[in-house]
Order: C-alpha cells, then sequence, then structure tokens
C-alpha cells in the first residue's frame, strides 16, 4: 500500500495564509470598522484613522481615534462617534473611565434644531453655539428630562454638574435656570425672579436651604412659588417677590360648591394678600360633607365666640384634621345674609363662606381666625363695608395686621 507525503513547507504555508484571512476577517467585521463604514469611511467627515483600534485603559472596551473624532466600542452596548466639543468635554471628564462611562449615541441634533448631544452610560453632554459642551446627569438630568431637555425653559446646561458651597448638595445652571439636588431633598429647578432671590440670600446657604418643590403656579392664579427647606419664595405681578416665613393649613369642606369664584381662585387671592405678610397658605384637604339641614346655617350674629347650635354641629365635621388647622365651609347661604362668617365653636378654628362669597371673602374670613378686625377702608382686605366693595384689589394687609396673624398660633413655622 502506497503512502502520500505531505510537503511540510506547503502545510505551513497555509496555515499562514489561513491566520491571515482570519485576521483580515476580525479587522474588516469589527463594530468599530463597520462603524466607520457607515459614516463615508476616509471620505466621510471623521477623515483618516490616527491610531490602530485599541483596547481601552478600563480594559473593556476599544476605541479608534481619526482626524475628526473617535469611534469607541463597548460589547454591551455597541460601537459610537464622538466628536468635537462634546467629544473634548468627555476627554477633560477622564473618557470611559469617568462617571459618564461608553457614549450610547453618536452625537446627534437636539430636537430645536440648534444644538447637539452625546447621551453616554451615566449621563449626557449637551451643546449649542452660545453655551458650549457641558454634562448633565444623574438626579438632575432626570429632571432636566422631565421638564423636556433644552426645549423646556431652562434652555442649555451652562456647567457640568457641580458640587454646592455647602459641600452636600449638587447642581447644574442652565440658560433660563438651575436645578438643584441634596440628599435628603432631591432635584427640583428653580428660576426668573424667585431664583435670583434665592442667589441674593445666598442659595443653599441661606436660611431657605434647598428647594424642596419645583416654580409652582399658586392654586391656578397668577402667583408663583418655590418651597424650600425652610420656607417659601411667592411672586405675583403685583405682590413682587415675598419670602414667606410662615403658613396656615386650610381643610375646605364643601356643602355647595362656589359659583361666582372658584375655589382655586378664592385661595390664589387668599396668597396673594397672605404672602404681603410672609404667610403661605395650604390647602391640605377637600372633602365633600351631605348636611342638607345645614346648606343655610344659621349664624346667629357672627360674633366671636358666639355661635349657635348649627354653627356647633357644622364645625363639629372636621374629620381628623390638626389642632391647628383651620376648615372653611362652602354653604349655600347663612342666616342672616353674609358673605361668610369666622365666629366658631372654641377648639375648632375655621369660618363658613357661601357659594356666591367675593374672591376676597375667603382670606378677610381668615383674617378674623388669625386675630385680626375689621377697619373703615375699602383699600384693605378687612373692610367693614364688604369685599365685594374693595377698590384696589388685591387689597392692602398692614404691617400691624400682618404681625398679629403671624403671631397667631395657627400659623404654623416654615
Amino acid at each position: 500500500m502506497s503512502k502520500f507525503r505531505v510537503d511540510p513547507g506547503l502545510v505551513l504555508e497555509k496555515e499562514i495564509d489561513l491566520k491571515a484571512i482570519e485576521a483580515i476577517k476580525m479587522i474588516q467585521w469589527h463594530p468599530i470598522t463597520l462603524k466607520y463604514w457607515a459614516l463615508g469611511g476616509s471620505s466621510g467627515w471623521l477623515g483618516t484613522n490616527t491610531t490602530s483600534i485599541t483596547r481601552c485603559p478600563d480594559g473593556v472596551g476599544e476605541f479608534q481615534h481619526y482626524v475628526n473624532g473617535s469611534i469607541y466600542y463597548h460589547p454591551s452596548i455597541g460601537a459610537y462617534e464622538v466628536h468635537g466639543l462634546i467629544r473634548a468635554r468627555w476627554s477633560s471628564l477622564g473618557w470611559e473611565r469617568s462617571f459618564l462611562g461608553y457614549p450610547k449615541t453618536d452625537e446627534t441634533r437636539t430636537p430645536d434644531g440648534i444644538g447637539r448631544y452625546n447621551h453616554f452610560q451615566g449621563g449626557s453632554i449637551y451643546w449649542s453655539p452660545s453655551t458650549g459642551a457641558w454634562e448633565v446627569h444623574g438626579a438632575i438630568r432626570g429632571k432636566y428630562s422631565s421638564l423636556g431637555w433644552e426645549r423646556s425653559f431652562l434652555g442649555y446646561p451652562l456647567t457640568n454638574e457641580s458640587t454646592c458651597p455647602d459641600g452636600v448638595g449638587r447642581y447644574n445652571h442652565f440658560q433660563g435656570g438651575s436645578i438643584y439636588w441634596s440628599p435628603s431633598t432631591g432635584a427640583h429647578e428653580v428660576h426668573g425672579l424667585i431664583r435670583s432671590h434665592w442667589a441674593s440670600l445666598g442659595w443653599e446657604r441661606s436660611f431657605l436651604g434647598y428647594p424642596i418643590s419645583d416654580e409652582l403656579v399658586v392654586f391656578g392664579g397668577a402667583g408663583r412659588i418655590s418651597n424650600f427647606q425652610h420656607g417659601s419664595i411667592y411672586w405675583s405681578s403685583t405682590a413682587g417677590v415675598k419670602v414667606l416665613r410662615e403658613r396656615v393649613r386650610v381643610h375646605v369642606k364643601i356643602l355647595e360648591t362656589p359659583t361666582t369664584f372658584t375655589i382655586n381662585e378664592q385661595f390664589a387671592a387668599m396668597q396673594e394678600v397672605y404672602a404681603v405678610a410672609g404667610i403661605r397658605v395650604d390647602c391640605a384637604s377637600t372633602e365633600n360633607l351631605n348636611l342638607p339641614s345645614l346648606n343655610d346655617v344659621d349664624v346667629g350674629g357672627c360674633t366671636m365666640g358666639s355661635v349657635t347650635s348649627e354653627q356647633t354641629t357644622l364645625f363639629g365635621n372636621r374629620n381628623f384634621v390638626g389642632t391647628n388647622d383651620v376648615v372653611v365651609y362652602y354653604v349655600r347661604s347663612t342666616v342672616p345674609g353674609y358673605n361668610g362668617c369666622a365666629a366658631h365653636p372654641s377648639g375648632r378654628p375655621g369660618c363658613v363662606v357661601v357659594r356666591s362669597a367675593s374672591r376676597w371673602t375667603l382670606g378677610h374670613e381668615f383674617g378674623h381666625v388669625l386675630g385680626i378686625h375689621h377697619v373703615s377702608d375699602n383699600n384693605r382686605l378687612m373692610t367693614g363695608g364688604g369685599t365685594f366693595n374693595i377698590t384696589n384689589p388685591p387689597p392692602d394687609l398692614t404691617t400691624g395686621e400682618g404681625t398679629t396673624m403671624r403671631n397667631s398660633n395657627l400659623t404654623i413655622p416654615l
């Protein structure tokens, strides 16, 4: 039986050729190479490569640099390009070894058509011609996203996320405001004149501390408010900017729904005036009561310290309201007929307001509950001439009236 002999040199040459082919295949089909081709290869805007495909310093991914940018690859994410000022910002933070990690998108035009962004594993970098490139991440990025990114009133970031001077929290400033975060408060935006006033007081190092809410519309009215750890800042076009250090908690009990002004309109009007006294108005709860026999409640002479049996019955419906909280009962009418009445049983602070009351009746009656009295001046909230006759809305509170209200045991320090 004959045997065939194979030249060892031919076998070696064959093995070398196969290895070369496999190496070429690996180069051809590497995700970085595929991305490079998709972007136009050497004819595209990235230009020619300035490095080979190289293992990243973190030992996980790979990269290749080009004349005009880079492509980074991570096995669980894929290959994405990063270039220009966004790439420069990422580089300054430490590339993939920074908290941002690897890119998850190519550089992309923002929906507003002005700027550019890359999303990364741990955050984003946003760029616009007027602001440059800045990173945003974590809970601050989450808030920025929830508001609408660059299309929100905040616009583009103006800073990286930075540590606050108190060493506790973090912030990003944006074109239209700021987002502040601390471990105990979370992330909240603050902007406009409220932000300016907070800044003038010393930001988070002021007595107010960190924001605990975004800027809010006050009861659907014209006022705006941001709540902080130790107070609030209120703004309206008529009241200006006011710092609120006290609050009154109001619970609403509805026997008859208001018809002339909504509950929100009445609360917004009350907040507008009370802000001048430094008092925030909180609507703590709303409840419908089915008490038809009290829809037209007898209030007698409506005199503090003297109540009727019907008032006693009505004001007994506090339903787990706190001792220092106040209650407003909306009814069809009072007997005799008033817009409202602040007389209440001892230990049950509150008032009655009729459904056809004026915008200012609620604040007026609670003014009585907090210890202030009628005056003969239709420019004032406490006018004895009827709140429908107020001549300069929003009506005035004097400094002395504000002091009396703040000193009531029904106002709670913030």
